[in-house]
This record gives C-alpha cells, sequence and structure tokens, in this order.
C-alpha cells in the first residue's frame, strides 16, 4: 500500500452510515494507457456521479466494471429533473468501496481525493 493511502473503506462509512445516495448524472468510460491516453472506443466501465447526503452532498464517482449502463432506463432528464424539484433519483451499490488518497498539485499543495468501485447498483424507492 502506498504511504498516501488509507485502506479502502465501504461507502456507509464515509455516507453516516446511509447505504443509498443521491444520482446526479452517469457516463460510460473508457480504457486508458498510463491515465493519460484513451486506448479504445469501447467502454469499460461506467460512472455514476452521486452525491452523499450523509457526508454533506460530498460528489462521488463511482465506477462499476463492464460497459454497460445498468440504470439505462433513468435518463438525464429525469436525473435533472428529480435534482430540481427536491425528488433526487436514489441508488443503492452493492460491495461498494472507497478508497481515499492524496495527491500533490502543480503548485506542491497536497489534496485528497476519493475514488470508488462497485459490483452494482439499483434505483431505491423513497419513503415520500
Amino acid at each position: 500500500m502506498s504511504k498516501n493511502t488509507i485502506p479502502s473503506l465501504p461507502i456507509e462509512a464515509m455516507n453516516r452510515g446511509l447505504d443509498w445516495m443521491i444520482l446526479v448524472g452517469k457516463r460510460p468510460g473508457y480504457p486508458f494507457d498510463k491515465v493519460t491516453k484513451r486506448s479504445g472506443d469501447t467502454p469499460d466501465k461506467f460512472y455514476y456521479d452521486v452525491n452523499l447526503p450523509g457526508n454533506n452532498f460530498t460528489a462521488l464517482s463511482i465506477a462499476i466494471p463492464g460497459g454497460i449502463d445498468v440504470l439505462s432506463n433513468v435518463t438525464d432528464e429525469q436525473i435533472s429533473d428529480g435534482c430540481a424539484t427536491l425528488r433526487p433519483v436514489l441508488v443503492r451499490f452493492s460491495n461498494c468501496m472507497v478508497k481515499i488518497y492524496a495527491v500533490k498539485t502543480v503548485n506542491d499543495s497536497v489534496e485528497q481525493k476519493m475514488s470508488a468501485t462497485a459490483d452494482g447498483v439499483e434505483l431505491v424507492k423513497s419513503n415520500k
């Protein structure tokens, strides 16, 4: 383990025990060589952008392996409308783990970053 990382944590540890999040976007992810150059045109993962209500609505992108959008029935318009009307699309991830790490910026300061992966995602029904 790098000295700039801590062990991966379950998403609930970053979301004050909550297992659900607010979906704010989704997008395909493509393979890259050494992070900087895209190496293929076929998605190898799908990213779901969420806000964590138990962590002051911190933004986080969660990657699910495979290039298939398992929430393809949820449109970008539904996501935007849900946020605008305070009736957000709520989601729950299976086996979601968050990595926290530090990176040096161009001006030599250090920023804390997070990345996450999960095995799957499902819609959560609101109690309202």
